[in-house]
């Protein structure tokens, strides 16, 4: 069975304590909690009137309304509720890249997730996890608990990057099927049909669902730094190309920050929080700076 320990330091794990995931929209959840929700209820905080239909609940009929109106209304009220938490990671064959002695990305996804996950069962939130290749390989619903995340992380453990990937095409079905709107956390290298995988973000989109992006790279990725000419073969096709690195460099890189640019620029355009992130930076690093940087924005 997997522990927490096995993801986190108990140091890392102190730091969290003090951090906190909100969404930056409203949210649907199943009980109280601390985020807005679109919802009407029960609640302390007045949100509007609605007209009387048959079967409303008559202790919540405005009779000063009633009374300047002789109409019947409902009062409508904002409650709070909790925050479902979707983590969606690509698991595909080209995750399992590492250099050096860097984390692959797919293991660094997965310290994010269970970082994540610590601070949204500390909130009470729920969480929940997806691991796609060119298809759904698992799917755990967002339900909070300490049971509950520790499933998480023996999934994250036993699932091992390879195949091909088709981001879209698995993501279009999880919006199909993710009803209640939430946070999604979606992490990928994103080495696919750009044009698929913003279809399927602006899908969750299209469910006000609030979205953070998390492009994943290690550093050999972003910088091509090796120096003979070698032959590179593709993890996912087992495709082989041979080629020297210092001749290729410069144009790989103009290539590769073309592509950067771009899904930052559909990101801005759609309202997604994108980050890019090398495996070369401590995850912890980049928790820490991204939660503090989310809570400024949403002051």
């Amino acid at each position: 069975m997997q522990s927490i320990s096995d993801f986190l330091t108990p140091e890392g794990m102190r730091k969290l304590e003090a951090l906190t995931l909100r969404s930056r929209t409203l949210v649907e959840g199943f009980r109280a909690g601390s985020h807005a929700s679109p919802l009407k209820g029960a609640s302390i905080e007045f949100a509007d009137h609605r007209q009387y239909v048959k079967g409303d609940n008559l202790r919540n009929l405005d009779w000063k309304v009633f009374g300047r109106t002789e109409r019947y209304f409902i009062k409508q009220f904002e409650e709070e509720t909790n925050l479902r938490v979707y983590v969606m990671i690509d698991g595909s064959g080209s995750m399992g890249f590492r250099s050096g002695e860097h984390l692959s990305k797919y293991d660094y996804a997965c310290r994010i997730a269970a970082s994540l996950g610590y601070i949204v069962g500390k909130q009470q939130d729920s969480l929940g996890l997806t691991i796609y290749d060119d298809k759904v390989r698992e799917e755990i619903p967002a339900r909070g608990g300490m049971r509950h995340f520790r499933l998480i992380l023996e999934r994250l453990a036993a699932h091992r990057p390879e195949g091909r990937t088709d981001t879209g095409k698995a993501l279009h079905a999880l919006a199909e099927r993710t009803f209640r709107r939430g946070l999604i956390v979606l992490m990928s290298d994103l080495l696919d049909d750009p044009e698929a995988i913003f279809k399927a973000v602006a899908h969750f989109r299209k469910k006000l669902h609030d979205v953070i992006l998390i492009q994943l790279l290690d550093p050999a990725e972003l910088t091509l730094p090796f120096e003979r000419v070698a032959q590179f073969v593709d993890m996912e096709t087992g495709e082989k190309l041979e080629i020297d690195p210092s001749l290729a460099r410069l144009a790989y890189q103009k290539e590769l920050q073309e592509f950067i640019d771009g899904c930052r620029e559909k990101c801005a355009v759609m309202n997604v929080d994108y980050r890019l992130v090398s495996t070369a930076e401590s995850f912890e690093d980049f928790i820490h700076h991204y939660l503090a940087e989310r809570r400024r924005m949403s002051l």
